[in-house]
Order: structure tokens, then C-alpha cells, then sequence
């Protein structure tokens, strides 16, 4: 989401005592100030967070922008690349902004991001994890384009969409120019159910192939790469019901050799998992042709563990080979994790233990070849992920 995230979901924290904790927290702050917002977003909700809705009036650039009214919203990069020699290379690149109470503006909020490299040739693994809060200048949301940062890891955007991608942490660095591509909406005009209840939800959209080069820096050595992204960018209040403890989510860019208008380019799926070890009815995807983007609901689609990796920090148990089936596009997939160990552990106050890693993909779709290559997110195998879920707390939406 990713749900990526994933997406990018997450090291979302969401609850009403964990946001207040997130508020009281000793970390450093930013001035992150949203002046080009529209009134009805920058005086919302003195009481209450806004509900995800059905129909939501989407306006660009405005909602490439933050959201104060809404509790949650997360910036979600993930992406292949290639080297000119052939080197490969995952990244992961996410923003999250996180309300600390109904009312908050952009300057009292916290931020967090996280940042990931994969060296998919060497079969390394890199990341680190970053928290500020928005009132001395080190993280925030500015404008519509917006520029997002937290300390020097940061996003920027122009009319047609994100635009630039920075990050470094010692001898690891990402640095990418990105191209244009068309908005994918997760779910009807953009609403993404997760739940049975109101507010359950998010809005939603995808940018799935946007151009990428640019440099990665990996353990000190440097490598011009060229490659894809992914972008996904979910704003809410409150998302998983109670019975739901994880999900898992796929970002894939798909080549056929057969090149119709029916032929599959982009997939995304999530499917949550629930506490009696069953997929949750609101599982959803979204399937990207040449000729038009179709919705997919939990019983078109199917996804299956199979493979399992054990985590020797965390011990979690991870699936990092999934069997995809679309039977009515007669579509069958296998995804298999690039590197096994992408595992990132984040330490307090983003505690959450998670797998996010560079997959690659292939299967058959109507007789012909499929490959291709992508991301994948798994929560919930550590310990149970709570932070999404849905409170008592009433809330209103701004629209």
C-alpha cells in the first residue's frame, strides 16, 4: 500500500495514544508549513480527524500535497536499478507525516521516513530509519508542488508529479531524477476499503513506471543506474479493524512478449491477513493494461506463500516466494525476493519490525512469457501490527 506500504503503511503510527506519545516525544522538530493549503484543509478539524470517503474530489497538484486534516499520509518510493555494467540495485525511499491530534498543523506533526538499498548483484542489504518533528526546520511538507523532507532525505515534486528523489546515511546514498507517469487510483476514484467499518479506508493512487536515473552509492562505491519507480501516496485517520494484524503487498512492473492492449503492465495487490490466519474480504489490487486499469476484488485474485525465510535478528518467518493467480485475465506469476534478508528493523519511536524488499517476477499470461520485476511488503509476522487500527474516536471528513 506500500497498502505500500506500500504504501508505504508502514511505521504509521495512528492511535489517538500513540500520536499524543509521538507529540510528547524528545526528538529534534521542523517548521513545515502548508501556506498554499486551502482553508478548508488549514482550519480543519479542531475536534476530530477526517474519514477516508468514497468520492473524493482529487485536484492536482494540491493532493500531491499533505493532508493536515487526516491523521496519516505517507510518501511511498520503491523502485529497480540497473548500472551500465549490469549492477542491480532495490531502493526504498518513504516519508510518513503523522498528526498528533485532531486540529495539528504541519509544524506540529511528526515525520518519519525510512531509507533502503539493496545491492540485488552482491546480495546486500542496507537501511536506516529517521523521526523529526515539524517545528525547528528539519522535516515537514512545503507547497503544492510539494517538497518533503526529513533532514537532508528528501522528495520533490513539480505540476506533473514527483520529480527528484535524495538521500544519504554515511557511505549509502540515493540520488534520482524521475519522469512522468499516468496516476493509477487504488480502488473506486481512489478510495481504498481495508475495513467493514466507516473510516476503515484510505484515499489512494499510484504512480507505477516513472522513469528513474541517477546515482546509488553503496559502501562507499558509486554507480550511474537508470531504472523505474514506483510511488504510492495513501492519506486516512484510521484503516485495520480489530481481527486484522498484517498484510502483504505487491508493486510490480510487468513485459510480455506479446504486446496487445490487453497485455498486463503494472499489478498491484495487497491482501490482509487476519487474526484466525485467513485473508481479510477487503483485499483489493489494482491490474494496469495498455488498454485501461481494471479494479481487482479478494475472490479474482489470489496470493500464496510459498518459500519461507527466517529472520536472524527478529526470528519472524517471512514467505519470500508468492504464486500469484488472476484467473480471469489468465494471469499466473511467481514472485521471488531479489535477497532474501530486506528486512528493516526500526528502533523506538518507530518500532516495528517489517520485510520490504526488491523482488523479481516471472509466469504466463495467456500463452505467453511474463517477466518483470518490483517490490514486495510483509507486516505483521514479528508481532501483530496494531497502529493502523480503527479507534472509537468519531471523526468527520473536510468534504
Amino acid at each position: 500500500m506500500g497498502l505500500a506500504a506500500c504504501g508505504a503503511m508502514t511505521a504509521v503510527f495512528a492511535t489517538p495514544a500513540a500520536r499524543t506519545a509521538l507529540a510528547a516525544a524528545r526528538v529534534p522538530a521542523a517548521r513545515a508549513r502548508y501556506a498554499t493549503a486551502p482553508a478548508r484543509y488549514a482550519t480543519a478539524q479542531a475536534r476530530h480527524f477526517a474519514l477516508a470517503r468514497p468520492r473524493y474530489p482529487w485536484r492536482f497538484p494540491r493532493d500531491a500535497g499533505a493532508h493536515p486534516a487526516y491523521g496519516n499520509e505517507w510518501w511511498y518510493f520503491t523502485g529497480n536499478l540497473r548500472s551500465p555494467h549490469g549492477h542491480r540495485f532495490g531502493f526504498e525511499l518513504t516519508f510518513f507525516r503523522i498528526s498528533p491530534f485532531p486540529g495539528a498543523t504541519l509544524r506540529q506533526d511528526a515525520y518519519f521516513a525510512h531509507f533502503a538499498l539493496t545491492d540485488i548483484t552482491a546480495r546486500r542489504f542496507f537501511f536506516h530509519t529517521r523521526a523529526r518533528r515539524g517545528a525547528w526546520g528539519q522535516a515537514g511538507v512545503r507547497g503544492a508542488p510539494p517538497r518533503i523532507w526529513v533532514v537532508n532525505w528528501r522528495a520533490g515534486f513539480a505540476e506533473r508529479g514527483p520529480r527528484s528523489l535524495r538521500a544519504r546515511w554515511g557511505r549509502f546514498a540515493l540520488r534520482l531524477a524521475l519522469g512522468r507517469d499516468r496516476r493509477m487510483f487504488n480502488g473506486p476514484d481512489g478510495y481504498s476499503r481495508k475495513g467493514p467499518a466507516p473510516g476503515q479506508a484510505s484515499e489512494y493512487y499510484s504512480l507505477p513506471r516513472l522513469p528513474a536515473a541517477g546515482f546509488v552509492t553503496f559502501a562507499g562505491r558509486r554507480y550511474s543506474v537508470r531504472g523505474a519507480a514506483w510511488m504510492d501516496h495513501e492519506f486516512a485517520s484510521d484503516q485495520l479493524a480489530a481481527n486484522q494484524i498484517g498484510w502483504d503487498w505487491l508493486g510490480l512492473q510487468l513485459q510480455t512478449s506479446e504486446g496487445s492492449g490487453n497485455a498486463p503492465r503494472d499489478l498491484m495487490l495487497f491482501q490482509i491477513r487476519d487474526r484466525s490466519g485467513g485473508v481479510d474480504a477487503h483485499s483489493a489490487g489494482t491490474l494496469r493494461t495498455a488498454g485501461g486499469d481494471f479494479a481487482l476484488a479478494e475472490p479474482q485474485f489470489l496470493m500464496q506463500p510459498g518459500r519461507i525465510w527466517r529472520s536472524p535478528a527478529s526470528g519472524a518467518r517471512y514467505p519470500v516466494v508468492w504464486r500469484v493467480r488472476i484467473p480471469r485475465r489468465r494471469l499466473r506469476l511467481t514472485v521471488t525476493a531479489a535477497v532474501y534478508g530486506q528486512e528493516l528493523r526500526a528502533r523506538a519511536p518507530m518500532a516495528v519490525d517489517y520485510w520490504e524488499g526488491a523482488v523479481r517476477v516471472r509466469g504466463r499470461w495467456r500463452g505467453h512469457a511474463v517477466h518483470g520485476v518490483g517490490y514486495l511488503e510483509m507486516t505483521g509476522y514479528h508481532h501483530p501490527f496494531t497502529s493502523l487500527h480503527a479507534t472509537s474516536t468519531a471523526v468527520t471528513a473536510p468534504h
